[in-house]
C-alpha cells in the first residue's frame, strides 16, 4: 500500500515499462504517505534509553499499534516512548488554531501529521518534535522549548513572498504542558515523498538529467537561503542561512507526470535543537550543504542508500557516469577542488547541461519485404492525397505564424557563457521610456543578488559594452534602427513592425485589467461580482464614459457603486490599450477626452494605483466608497494581492485568465491571493497560443542589413538562454517555455 501511494506521486519515467501501471490523471492534492525507517538520523543514539525493538521510537509501528488499541494512551505499550497523537486533537499556535486529523508517518528527528487550520478549513501538515524525559532534562527541554518558538520560522526581511522550493513554517508552538513542540506549514507540501522513498519504491538510479534537474533546483534554492537577508521569529535580521541538514530525507519530491520539482524542508536552525542531548554544538556551513548535496546527487546516480560500504570515492560507482558530470560532483563532493559558494556550483552545472546523455528512442524492427509494395495503386493514391494534404497544412501554418519569426522554440543554448560570436565594442540600443523593459533592467531581483539583468549580461561577455538611450515614442525607436543611430531595440510587439526590420522574442508580457480584491470581504467584491472576468465591449463602456455606475453594466446584478477609473502613467501601456481595447477612432477619442478630465481618470504609477484602488473598496464611508478599475502590465501587476486580475472575454469568446494554479485551474474570485501566493503563477500557454487577448511578445528589434554587426541577434540569443529566461521569469515577465 505504501508502494502505491509514493509511486502514484512520482513521473512515470522513474518507473521500468513491466511496471508501468494504466496511465491517469494526477491527483490535485497529494495523498500524504506514510514515511519508512530507517531515517537519516541516528534517532536510536537519541532515544537509547527507550527499549524500542526496531531501535527506532519515531519510526517504529508499535506506538500505531498502541493507539489503535487504546485511544487514550498516552505512551507505546512495548517501550514506554510517547504515544502518537490522537485524531481530532485540537491545539492553539499563535496563527490560528489547529486540529489533528490522522498520523501520516515520521521523517528525520519528527512525526507528521495531516491537520487543517480551523479559522479558515485549509489543510496543515504538522511536525510534532519530542522532548521525552528520559532522553533530556528538564532544563534542556525548557531551553529547547524556548529556542524552537524563537528559531522556527523564516521570511524574507523585506516583507516579499517567493516561491523558492523551500517550505516555511507557518506557525511553531512550544506545548505549555507535554514534552512536544509543533511545526505548521500550509498545504499538503511537507507530506510528499522524499528522495530516499523515491530510491526505495523505484528500486533503481536516476538518470543523468534527472540528477541535474535535482541539482539544479537545489543549487537555486541555496543561492536564495545562503544570499538573502531573512526575518526571524524574533525580529532578529540575518544575511544568508545555511540549511545544514541536505539528505535524502529533507528533500521532497513533488511531481506529476511530467515533470517534477524538488523543495527543501527540515532546517537545521530547528531539526537540531531535538538532536542527542550532548552533541557538541556544530554550525552548519554553505561549504558543507554544498557537499552533502553532492551526496545525495551520487546516491540518486547509484540508487542505494543501504550498503554501508558505498563509498563515492570507489571507481564502481562511476562507470557509466558522463566523465564532465562526474567531475562536477567531485567538486561538489569537496574531492577536488570545492566550489566557493552555491552560484558558483549553478553556473558550472549550467555549463555541462549539452554534455549530459540524452535519452534516444531506437525502434528496431525486421526488414520488409517491399516488392512492388510502393507501387500498389490504392496506397500510390492514398499518398499522393496524404502529401497534398500534409503540403497544404504546412502552407497555412505559415501564414498563420509568419510574423512571429522564432517566437517559440527552445532556448539556442542553456547559459550565457556558452553564447559564441557575440561581436565585442560599444553599442547602443534603445526603447520606449518608460516601457515594460525600461522597468526591468532596473530590477535588482534575488536571484542575482542585488545585481541588474544588465550587468549579469555584461559580466559573461567582458568585451561587450552596451549603452541604453530610450526615445519618447515607439517611431523614433524604429526610426533610429533604420538610420543606424542605434543597433538594434527592446520593444512589446502588440502590432507588426516595418517589414525591412528583424525580430527575435524572449519573453511575453499583457495587460491586465483589475479591481479591487479583499479576501475577507470577498463576497462584497466586485471580483465576486463580475464572476472575475470581464469582456472587452465592457471595458471599452468603462473607459468611453458610457457607463459610471457600476449597477449599469449589461447582464450583471452588480452593487450600487460608482466607477472610477485609474490609468497607468506610462504611454506604451496606454498605447496598447488604445489598440487591442478601444480600437476604433470614436471609442479612442472618447478616451482621451475623459483622460484629460482630471475629474474622471486618475493616472498614476502602477503601485500606487494598486493601493488607491483597494483603499476606495475599503473605506469605512460606504457614502464616499467607489468601485475602482485599472489596468497595467502582468509583470507589474502579479506578485501583489491588493487587486485582482480579470479573465478577458473577446466577442464570443470563452473568458481568459492569466494567472493558473498549481492544480492546472485558473484563479478565481475565492481564490485568496494573499495567503496562496506561490501557489499560482503566469499560464504561458494563453500566452503561446495568443488565446489572451491582451497579450504580446517581447521581441529584440534589430536591422536586416547583413552588412552591420549581428548585435541584436546575440543579444536575443542571450536572453533566450535557460538561465536568463529564469531571471527574466523572476522579473515578473512571462518566459517563452515552462522553467
Amino acid at each position: 500500500m505504501v508502494y502505491e501511494q509514493i509511486k502514484a506521486k512520482l513521473p512515470q519515467r522513474f518507473f521500468s515499462k513491466a511496471e508501468n501501471p494504466p496511465v491517469t490523471e494526477p491527483e490535485p492534492l497529494v495523498t500524504p504517505v506514510t514515511l519508512q525507517p530507517p531515517t537519516a538520523m541516528e534517532v536510536d543514539v537519541i532515544y537509547r534509553k527507550y527499549r524500542c525493538w526496531m531501535g527506532n521510537p519515531i519510526g517504529c509501528e508499535w506506538p500505531k499499534k498502541t493507539l489503535e488499541q487504546n485511544p487514550t494512551a498516552k505512551t507505546c505499550q512495548n517501550c514506554g516512548f510517547p504515544g502518537i497523537i490522537p485524531p481530532k486533537t485540537e491545539f492553539r499556535g499563535y496563527k490560528g488554531r489547529y486540529r489533528i486529523d490522522n498520523y501520516i508517518g515520521n521523517r528525520g528527528l519528527g512525526r507528521l501529521y495531516q491537520g487543517i487550520q480551523l479559522t479558515d478549513q485549509q489543510p496543515a501538515i504538522i511536525k510534532e518534535y519530542l522532548l521525552p524525559q528520559q532522553a533530556f532534562n528538564a532544563e534542556e527541554t525548557r531551553d529547547r522549548k524556548q529556542a524552537f518558538e524563537r528559531l522556527a520560522g523564516l521570511s524574507l526581511a523585506d516583507g516579499r513572498i517567493q516561491d523558492i522550493r523551500l517550505n516555511f513554517p507557518w506557525d511553531a508552538i512550544a506545548d505549555p504542558v507535554a514534552e512536544r513542540c509543533y511545526l505548521v506549514t500550509n498545504g499538503n507540501i511537507d507530506a510528499y515523498p522524499t528522495l530516499r522513498q523515491y530510491l526505495t519504491t523505484t528500486n533503481q538510479s536516476m538518470s543523468e538529467r534527472d540528477v541535474y534537474r535535482v541539482l539544479d533546483q537545489v543549487l537555486q534554492t541555496l543561492q536564495f537561503l545562503h544570499g538573502q537577508k531573512f526575518s526571524l521569529p524574533t525580529g532578529q535580521i540575518q544575511q544568508g542561512i545555511a540549511h545544514g541538514n541536505i539528505n535524502l530525507d529533507s528533500l521532497l519530491i513533488m511531481a506529476d507526470t511530467k515533470e517534477f520539482f524538488i523543495h527543501l524542508s527540515d532546517l537545521a536552525l530547528w531539526e537540531n535543537l531535538f538532536d542527542l542531548s550532548t552533541n557538541k554544538n556544530i554550525i552548519p556551513t554553505v561549504t558543507q550543504d554544498l557537499v552533502d548535496l553532492g551526496y545525495v546527487a551520487f546516491y540518486l546516480l547509484a540508487g542505494n542508500t543501504l550498503d554501508s560500504d558505498i563509498d563515492p570515492k570507489k571507481e564502481q560507482y562511476w562507470q557509466s557516469v558522463t566523465p564532465d558530470f562526474k567531475a562536477f560532483l567531485f567538486k561538489l563532493l569537496g574531492f577536488d577542488l570545492p566550489f566557493n559558494h552555491a552560484e558558483e556550483a549553478r553556473q558550472a552545472l549550467l555549463n555541462l547541461y549539452q554534455a549530459l546523455p540524452r535519452q534516444v528512442l531506437i525502434i528496431n524492427e525486421k526488414p520488409e519485404n517491399n516488392k512492388n509494395k510502393l507501387y500498389h495503386p490504392s496506397i500510390l493514391i492514398l499518398s499522393i492525397l496524404v502529401a497534398i494534404f500534409i503540403l497544404g497544412l504546412i502552407a497555412w501554418l505559415f501564414q498563420k505564424f509568419k510574423y512571429q519569426e522564432t517566437l517559440v522554440g527552445e532556448p539556442v543554448v542553456c547559459c550565457l557563457k556558452t553564447v559564441t560570436g557575440v561581436p565585442a565594442g560599444k553599442f547602443n540600443y534603445t526603447g520606449e521610456k518608460e516601457s515594460t523593459w525600461s522597468f526591468i533592467r532596473r530590477q535588482s531581483n534575488l536571484i542575482l543578488q542585488n545585481q541588474t539583468l544588465e550587468e549579469k549580461l555584461k559580466a559573461s561577455q567582458p568585451k561587450l559594452q552596451l549603452s541604453y538611450k530610450p526615445e519618447d515614442s515607439i517611431d523614433q525607436v524604429i526610426a533610429n534602427i533604420q538610420l543606424g543611430k542605434t543597433d538594434f531595440a527592446i520593444a512589446n510587439m502588440f502590432e507588426q513592425f516595418s517589414p525591412e526590420l528583424k525580430h527575435q522574442a524572449f519573453a511575453y508580457d499583457g495587460l491586465v485589467v483589475f479591481v479591487a480584491f479583499s479576501y475577507s470581504k470577498r463576497d462584497q467584491s466586485l471580483p465576486q461580482a463580475l464572476n472575475g472576468q470581464i469582456s472587452i465591449e465592457q471595458i471599452q463602456d468603462l473607459y468611453t464614459g458610457k457607463i459610471t455606475n457600476w449597477k449599469q453594466l449589461k447582464g450583471r446584478n452588480l452593487p450600487d457603486l460608482p466607477v472610477k477609473l485609474y490609468i497607468p502613467n506610462d504611454a506604451e501601456s496606454i498605447r496598447i490599450f488604445e489598440h487591442r481595447v478601444l480600437k476604433s477612432e470614436s471609442a479612442i477619442n472618447a478616451f482621451h477626452s475623459l483622460k484629460n478630465s482630471t475629474i474622471n481618470i486618475t493616472s498614476l504609477s502602477t503601485i500606487n494605483m494598486l493601493q488607491q484602488v483597494l483603499n476606495d473598496f475599503e473605506k469605512d464611508d460606504i457614502t464616499t466608497r467607489t468601485g475602482s478599475i485599472g489596468f497595467a502590465t502582468l509583470s507589474q501587476v502579479f506578485g501583489q494581492c491588493s487587486a485582482y486580475p480579470l479573465a478577458i472575454a473577446d466577442g464570443n469568446n470563452t473568458a481568459v485568465q492569466t494567472l493558473v494554479q498549481d492544480n492546472g485551474k485558473s484563479i478565481d474570485p475565492n481564490t485568496d491571493l494573499c495567503d496562496d501566493k506561490g501557489s499560482y503563477k503566469p499560464n504561458i500557454e494563453v500566452f503561446k497560443t495568443r488565446s489572451y487577448p491582451l497579450g504580446y511578445p517581447l521581441v529584440v528589434l534589430y536591422p536586416g542589413d547583413n552588412s552591420r554587426p549581428p548585435i541584436g541577434q546575440k543579444f536575443a540569443e542571450m536572453l533566450r538562454t535557460t538561465e536568463v529566461q529564469q531571471i527574466l521569469e523572476k522579473t515578473g515577465l512571462v518566459p517563452l517555455h515552462d522553467q
